[in-house]
């Protein structure tokens, strides 16, 4: 036997060997993978649908507050619907096991959401200032009207009596 002879052999024997162990490591990958990438969607859409539920929750508060100080809210509410809906969306899917999707839903609610609060925020703060603004002309200014109206009375009275007082004495 050659020497060329003996390494085509072994090369033959080796390189079957390693066919057999990339087809075993090509099997465990493909059961094994899945079953981890799995785990991590379910864990980043968990994550996710508590986060976009507390942003949820924090924007709800937002809007009622703004609501309570006499702002209109409509606008408001149209996204706070849109986002909810999603949510919901995304807990449906969880539920049934379409992480993924259930991720990328909940992902889209918290995106409808941005700048929600600051948004709230300042339909309060313009609710307040016309509350403000209201209480000054509908009760400040009436009754200053009132006591002007009454001062420039009792001054007319006083400078009509004086002269008409002094002409009847005469």
């Amino acid at each position: 036997m050659t020497i060329v002879r003996v390494l085509k052999m072994r090369f033959r024997a080796f390189g079957k060997s390693i066919v057999l162990f990339l087809a075993l490591f090509l099997l465990v990958a493909a059961v094994c993978l899945p079953s981890l990438v799995h785990a991590d969607t379910q864990s980043s859409a968990s994550t996710q649908l508590a986060s976009t539920k507390g942003e949820l929750v924090e924007c709800y508060n937002a809007a009622r507050a703004a609501e309570a100080a006499g702002a209109n809210i409509s606008s408001l509410t149209v996204k706070l619907n849109v986002a909810g809906s999603l949510f919901s969306q995304a807990e449906l899917d969880y539920s049934s096991g379409n992480f993924s999707g259930a991720y990328t839903l909940a992902l889209q609610s918290q995106n409808e959401l941005g700048n929600f609060i600051a948004a709230a925020s300042s339909l309060q703060n313009s609710a307040s200032q016309k509350q403000s603004t209201d209480f000054l002309l509908n009760f400040v200014v009436p009754i200053v009207g009132v006591f002007a109206v009454a001062d420039v009375s009792v001054i007319v009275w006083v400078l009509l009596k004086r002269r008409y007082g002094r002409a009847g004495e005469k």
